[in-house]
């Protein structure tokens, strides 16, 4: 009998951890889908590609590949960055790093109209086809500047959801993955270690800061025009309050180890696809 009353106390002791479980689980789904990180992350492919597009332009040497190379390099950048492998990764790190009330109060806010609007917003300018009208509204702050107390605010809201700190980010991992793959292109006595070009190119983070903090300003005068100042601040409320410090930096962390994920396949991919070209210009 004793025996029996013990496994029952197990039982019952091991249930709530399995309904916390299953309970943060659906949380985090849908945190997932109403913070629009599952359109953002659907949308990153196209960015990449609206880049390349431009590097292809702008780079005489990348514009000197065959015609079928730059559509392959072009082509494999859905595969490498894959929205479902990446939101695993995503939601691995979340799940690590935010308690059932931290999803809840982040929720809460992502619920809220404001929350709602925000969201929309950022949707919305994450969208391939903004930037040529992020262009545009540039020329038209050299018309009419923005106040100072804005710029102050949207500052402070760089900092608060870490705009700055992810585009870095993007940025880095693109670069680290076009020098992988140009290494892994060439014979494999001259490959040098992947650690080593990481290093090379961490070199170059400050300047890559100091752009992107700029683009970034810029951008977020864009995306949150129609916010009043009021609404910027209850947004860095939310964002500077523990559950959304958590929020954003568990997002951030783990957009960063899908992006870096995503960088190394993408690498590997132009690799072959630089080894194969190489192979067929000899034959």
């Amino acid at each position: 009998m004793k025996a029996k009353t013990i496994l029952i106390m197990i039982f019952l002791f091991m249930l709530p951890i399995s309904a916390h479980g299953q309970n943060q689980d659906k949380l985090i789904q849908s945190l997932y889908l109403k913070s629009g990180m599952d359109k953002q992350i659907k949308q990153l492919p196209l960015l990449i590609q609206a880049g390349i597009e431009k590097a292809f332009e702008d780079d005489e040497r990348i514009n000197q590949l065959p015609r079928h190379t730059k559509s392959a390099i072009s082509g494999s950048v859905q595969e490498a960055f894959a929205a479902e492998r990446l939101k695993k990764i995503i939601i691995k790190e979340i799940k690590t790093s935010m308690t059932v009330k931290d999803l809840n109060k982040t929720l809460k806010w992502l619920d809220s109209p404001l929350g709602k609007k925000c969201t929309r917003l950022e949707e919305a300018a994450s969208a391939p086809e903004t930037l040529s009208e992020v262009q545009k509204f540039a020329s038209q702050l050299q018309q009419a500047p923005p106040a100072a107390n804005r710029l102050d605010i949207l500052r402070r809201l760089d900092a608060a959801v870490k705009a700055t700190e992810t585009n870095v980010e993007i940025t880095m991992n693109a670069q680290l993955a076009v020098a992988f793959a140009v290494v892994k292109s060439l014979p494999l006595e001259q490959q040098g270690p992947l650690e080593v070009i990481a290093a090379q190119l961490e070199k170059t983070r400050p300047q890559v800061e100091a752009m992107m903090r700029s683009q970034t300003l810029l951008f977020t005068l864009y995306t949150y025009q129609n916010l009043t100042n009021a609404e910027l601040e209850k947004y860095i409320q939310f964002a500077t309050s523990p559950a959304g410090t958590r929020y954003h930096v568990a997002s951030i962390s783990g957009f960063k180890k899908a992006l870096l994920d995503g960088s190394l396949n993408w690498g590997e991919s132009i690799a072959n696809i630089l080894n194969q070209s190489k192979h067929q210009s000899e034959t």
